[in-house]
This record gives structure tokens, sequence and C-alpha cells, in this order.
């Protein structure tokens, strides 16, 4: 049997949960229950605090916290020295998680997810598999991810929205869910991006426009209302410039 591969430097809680097969470099710390299956790799100075699942092939880069507690559960912990109600982080097969980034807990992570550096996804965040999170993206709580999603660099995805399959996230487009800046009561509501939709850079949605299937919206765009499935949106503020042509279709939808 293969004996697991620990850097005497770190310090690991429970690592009879550990696959015989993880390695864990320098300086990384892993507390509480964190379940590692097979051919897993957690880099030099990570930190784990459980309760984590780390499916087969998942590699934790250096200098990451992953299952990082939410407010309540922080407050807890600074009470009662414990996180034992402490909501699960789950990572699927072969997630990439590179250098600086941290994953909060009760997130949820499909297989084959990749993650750039200084990536932040706070509690309450599904994301399906294969999608793609750039570099120094912030994804906030309670929102949904789908499945084949391009999200490039900068995005910021506000709490409360929906991003659904093979939607493309041009570099540093924002969502919003506050409608009065927090002058007045309002409801938080972001947007919904529908199945195959494209936003190009630096596009700004309003909270709760729904982008309908297949549309596009131009870069700098500033979307103040719904935007009806396959057609073509721009400008400040958007508006309809065409139909999406016939022959388009999203390449990520046809993984």
């Amino acid at each position: 049997m293969k004996r697991r591969k620990i850097d005497p430097s770190a310090s690991i809680e429970r690592p009879n949960l550990l696959s015989p097969s993880t390695r864990v470099a320098s300086g990384a710390r892993v507390s509480g229950e964190v379940r590692a299956a097979g051919n897993v790799l957690i880099d030099s100075n990570a930190v784990i605090y459980g309760p984590v699942s780390l499916a087969e092939g998942t590699y934790v880069g250096p200098n990451c916290v992953i299952g990082f507690p939410d407010s309540q559960e922080l407050n807890r912990l600074l009470r009662s020295h414990s996180s034992s109600n402490k909501a699960r982080t789950s990572l699927g097969r072969g997630c990439i998680i590179r250098s600086g980034s941290a994953i909060y807990s009760n997130v949820k992570a499909g297989d084959s997810v990749m993650f750039g550096h200084n990536v932040l996804i706070r509690s309450g965040v599904t994301i399906g598999k294969g999608t793609k999170v750039g570099t120094n993206v912030v994804v906030d709580g309670e929102s949904s991810i789908g499945s084949d999603v391009s999200i490039q660099t900068g995005v910021y995805i506000c709490t409360y929205s929906t991003v659904e399959d093979g939607v493309f996230l041009g570099p540093y487009c924002v969502f919003t869910n506050d409608k009065y800046m927090m002058q007045k009561p309002f409801k938080l509501v972001g947007p919904i991006v529908k199945k195959g939709a494209s936003i190009g850079a630096n596009a700004l949605l309003f909270p709760a426009v729904t982008i309908g299937e297949g549309a596009v919206v131009g870069a700098q765009a500033l979307v103040t209302g719904d935007i009806p499935p396959r057609t073509v949106f721009a400008g400040i503020p958007a508006r309809k410039i065409s139909d999406v042509p016939a022959d388009w279709r999203s390449e990520l939808l046809g993984k």
C-alpha cells in the first residue's frame, strides 16, 4: 500500500481521512474533517477547514484557503472555539484551485472545475462541471453557476445571481443586485443569464434583469432591462442592434 506523502512541516489533524495517495506539501494546514480521495495534492501553505471533501485528482494550490467559515460560522467559532456545525465544501474530480484562491464553506463544485489565481467563492455557491473561473473573479454567496461556463478575468457576480450552462462572461463584467444602493429597502435579486448567452467585457447588468437564451451583450453595455433570447444588444443603455445570426451557437455548449 502506498504511504501518504506528508511534509514534516505540514499540520494534519485527521490524517486517516486522507487517501494513501494524498500528497501534502510544506506548511499546509488541514483541520477538522477533511476527506481526500486518490491522487489529491495539497500544495505548500494551503489551509483547509473541514468539513471538506476533495474528490480524486483535485489540486489545491499554494496559499489557498478551502472551507473558510461564513460570518455566522466565524462568530460561533470565536464564541465556542468549535466549527463542528460548519457546512461542508465539496470539490469534484479533477478540480484545479490555483494559488491564492479562497473558497468558503457550503460551496459545491462539480468535476473538472478550473479556478484561476486569487479567486474568491463565497458560501452557498454551486458550480457545475467543466466550468472555468478566471483569475481575480469574485462570486458572492447563494449564486448558481452552471456547467461549461467560461468566466473570464476579473468578473464580479453578486449575491443571488444565476448563470446557466454554456454562458460566456467577458473580462470584468459586473452583476448588481441592489437597485437603490442601500438608500431604501429593496429585495436583493441578481441577474439571470440564460443558457448559451454571451456577455462582453466590462458590461454592467442591473439587478433582476434576465439575459435570454443565446443572447449577446456587447462590451461596455449597460443592461437596465430584460434582453430577449437570441438578440444582440449594445450601448448605454443597451438597445437592440440585431438578431443573433442563424449560424451562431455557443461553442461552450458544443463540448
